[in-house]
């Protein structure tokens, strides 16, 4: 059975996050930012906390075809009306960060045609489009929860899991993956449950879930592991984990159908993790959310909704085994919104490149997705 490559990276963080940091202008004026995941589009501003967000399905783009294609004209209608929704003001100047799905185009496509992509969203628009790399991508995600979290931000280490990827990052190293939740349910459908459905019935995982999740990710896992070293803690911010996963572990807890050690009211041990898999397991997605008496409300918000029940299991193994094999005893979860948009508008890369983008283009055709770290002095104006 062939497996689908989930590309990963790794590397000394502090330098990238020490230059954000001493680099953001104490004053940024009417600058906006849009942040362009793998399911949709985020905007934001500089000083402002002030946003909106539409759905666009990206990975679905590039899954069908290795391209970015069909998604353009939408991205194009983001840009234009998602800043009038959020309340911003007319006129600002705007960079724009695409990520896993845009990636992934251009690994598996032809770089040429990403940056003509680009080039014609920027021709419409004026937003200067860049791809991303992973690692840039994790240092905007720490840099991102600090400044939400501040003191809340207890653990030197963030796990967040997007739709087309994961990143483990803190102010000294970090690593990432084409490894979010979409990207998870489709290595499981074709190596887990031999299906070539991206979005295949995942329910019931069965009994030996844990170890065949911990078989399909032990590449990743082992890499994150060279690259972090074995983790006892860290602070989970994204929304699988915070606003489901937890809740559900708290909730089953709470009714005697797991032990009550290890669940706290912030936090989980990977003991409570096992345990609530063991119970879960065995269920299609009915009996799932039958057991879990049809999702009802935990301090004042409902534990699951039923549209996230055919992923709760699996999102589970794959916290389960980078756990495992992290070492990791204890996650904390901290509710934050967490967007890419505060690293991207602190990046002087972007301004950079925003006065260059020709040249960008040019770049990210010939040298792939590196260009966005290569320096934009290098390029006449």
């Amino acid at each position: 059975m062939t497996r689908f490559r989930m590309t990963d990276w790794s590397g000394a963080l502090a330098l990238g996050i020490l230059a954000l940091m001493l680099s953001a202008p104490a004053e940024a004026g009417c600058r906006i930012g849009f942040d362009v995941g793998s399911s949709g589009v985020r905007v934001g501003a500089a000083n402002s906390a002030a946003q909106a967000r539409t759905s666009i399905d990206y990975l679905a783009d590039v899954w069908a075809d290795n391209r970015i294609d069909t998604s353009v004209e939408p991205t194009i209608r983001a840009f234009a009306t998602l800043p009038a929704e959020a309340g911003l003001p007319d006129g600002c100047d705007s960079v724009a960060g695409g990520y896993s799905a845009w990636r992934l185009a251009m690994e598996r496509g032809n770089p040429a045609e990403v940056a003509e992509a680009l080039r014609l969203i920027h021709a419409r628009t004026g937003v200067a489009l860049y791809v991303i790399p992973q690692d840039v991508e994790g240092t905007y995600g720490f840099y991102a929860a600090r400044q939400a979290l501040g003191d809340r931000l207890r653990d030197p280490y963030i796990l967040d899991i997007g739709g087309g990827s994961m990143q483990i990052a803190s102010i000294h190293t970090g690593w990432g993956a084409a490894l979010g939740q979409k990207a998870w349910r489709k290595t499981y459908c074709h190596d887990g449950k031999g299906s070539d459905v991206a979005a295949c019935v995942l329910n019931p995982v069965g009994p030996e879930a844990m170890a065949l999740a911990s078989k399909l990710l032990a590449r990743e896992v082992a890499s994150a592991r060279a690259a972090l070293g074995p983790l006892e803690q860290a602070t989970a911010v994204s929304a699988p984990l915070v606003k489901t996963m937890h809740p559900v572990i708290r909730y089953l807890a709470g009714q005697g159908r797991i032990p009550v050690d290890g669940v706290g009211e912030t936090s989980f041990t990977i003991g409570a993790l096992e345990a609530t898999i063991r119970v879960l397991m065995d269920k299609d997605d009915d009996a799932l959310l039958r057991y879990l008496d049809n999702c009802p409300e935990l301090a004042g918000r409902a534990i699951c909704t039923p549209s996230f029940l055919p992923t709760l299991v699996s999102d589970m193994l794959m916290a389960h085994a980078f756990m495992a094999g992290l070492g990791i005893r204890r996650l904390e979860l901290a509710e934050a919104s967490i967007t890419n948009v505060p690293g991207l508008l602190a990046d002087t890369r972007a301004w950079g490149w925003r006065d260059r983008y020709e040249c960008y283009l040019s770049r990210l055709a010939d040298q792939g997705v590196r260009a966005f770290k290569s320096a934009p002095a290098t390029c006449p104006r």
